[in-house]
């Protein structure tokens, strides 16, 4: 196994932060060869599932729940509701590292990611008019791996890059909490429906999803549903997880992103769902956002909980579905 610094290398190796290490299966080489790696790592950039943020920087408007949190653990508190300013600023990894694997007999490569940020979760919940957010502690680890089989012959793809690889599966994203005993939070199962039909259905988001044949594949016009399930440990407040939903592909004027609540389904406590409309073509992945509620109740206390799973999805030319 070696390790090299990606510095500069490419868009997302940032400031020398990136690193790699190469490593082969049983019965390969001893080493991956520099070609090889950066025909991986290119794929990993060009695919648009393996984006190492999720929504927008900073705190913003919008996507404030309708639920109120009763904060039932501070004596004499009145109910109040998640405010309307809120955000994260994860800033640069503090490490960021892809293994890239090679079976030279099977023709088959993987990749791990691994990216840890030191950022600040942000929220204004004074109500004195003015845009005036505080900060608390963000420290998350975000997983992804991808899977990848050798072509025969090189191929160009439309961009014109070439390429002896092909990416064949990836997994969801999965951003948690970096201290293991602050993951009280968490997604257990998350459905994505297309105008009435389960198009994914995750329990695992360490699990590759295959890109042909399991990644949903969208057409402007759709209907999408996403249902997530969810548990907190923590049940000081009421209600005790606020779920938010981070789309790209659902603006009708440009591709950008979007923060939007996720209802708890009635009589399903736990269960939260959102409906959006695809409105631009593309690829990227559509997020669900937990976080426990008592991140919204205190201005700067180390208290931010959350888990987040990002599904990948392509959104092709041409009428619905």
């Amino acid at each position: 196994m070696c390790s090299k610094h990606l510095t500069g290398l490419l868009a997302f190796a940032v400031l020398g932060l990136a690193a790699c290490s190469d490593g082969v299966a049983p019965g390969g080489s001893t080493e991956v060869p520099e070609e090889v790696r950066q025909d991986i790592v290119s794929l990993l950039e060009e695919s648009g599932f393996f984006g190492d943020d999720l929504g927008t920087q900073g705190a913003t408007d919008g996507g404030s729940s309708a639920a109120t949190v009763s904060m039932a653990n501070l004596a004499g508190a009145e109910e109040a509701m998640a405010p309307r300013v809120w955000g994260r600023r994860r800033g640069l990894p503090v490490r960021r590292q892809i293994t890239i694997e090679v079976d030279e007999e099977a023709g088959t490569a993987m990749a791990w990611k691994e990216v840890e940020f030191d950022g600040r979760f942000l929220l204004d919940i004074t109500d004195d008019g003015q845009r005036n957010p505080t900060e608390k502690p963000l420290q998350e680890t975000v997983f992804q791996h991808a899977e990848f089989e050798r072509l025969d012959q090189e191929i160009t793809d439309e961009r014109g890059h070439r390429h002896r690889w092909r990416l064949v599966a990836v997994s969801p994203a999965q951003f948690r909490m970096a201290e293991e005993a602050k993951r009280t939070v968490s997604i257990t199962q998350l459905t994505v429906e297309v105008n009435g039909e389960i198009r994914a259905d995750i329990t695992d988001p360490s699990a590759p999803i295959e890109v042909e044949r399991g990644v949903p594949k969208l057409r402007r016009g759709d209907e999408v549903t996403v249902t997530a399930y969810v548990s907190n440990d923590e049940q000081g407040n009421v209600p005790p997880t606020f779920v938010f939903l981070h789309l790209f592909h659902a603006s009708p004027d440009a591709r950008t992103w979007l923060r939007l609540p996720m209802a708890e389904v009635l009589d399903q406590p736990g269960v939260y769902a959102r409906s959006w409309t695809v409105r631009q073509t593309g690829r990227e992945r559509v997020a669900v956002d937990a976080i426990d509620a008592q991140t919204f109740v205190t201005q700067s206390e180390d208290d931010y909980r959350a888990n987040v799973w990002g599904v990948p999805y392509i959104v092709l030319d041409g009428p619905a579905s």
